[in-house]
């Protein structure tokens, strides 16, 4: 699955929680949240892939992609799927 299609996902997943615990927020609200949110993801962010030059304890290196909305993203999502790996800024 592709970054954009999980954070799309994670979108439709927020508003069903709105709707689900704060009843009392206007159903046309949270639509109006929703489509905003889907619009902007579609029209104006791009998803990047980013390149980080890892290595492991051992020293072997490699390059990793991790597919990111921006570099601080990418970067917690590289902490988060390698926590035992050492890299350099990702380009």
């Amino acid at each position: 699955m592709s970054a954009e299609k999980q954070v799309e996902i994670e979108i439709r997943e927020a508003c069903l929680f709105l709707r689900e615990e704060h009843p009392t927020l206007p159903s046309e609200t949270i639509q109006f949240m929703l489509d905003a949110s889907l619009a902007k993801l579609k029209n104006e962010s791009r998803i990047k892939i980013y390149w980080f030059d890892a290595w492991d304890r051992d020293g072997k290196m490699s390059s990793i992609p991790i597919e990111a909305l921006g570099v601080l993203s990418a970067e917690a999502i590289f902490k988060n799927k390698y926590p035992d790996l050492a890299y350099d800024k990702p380009f």
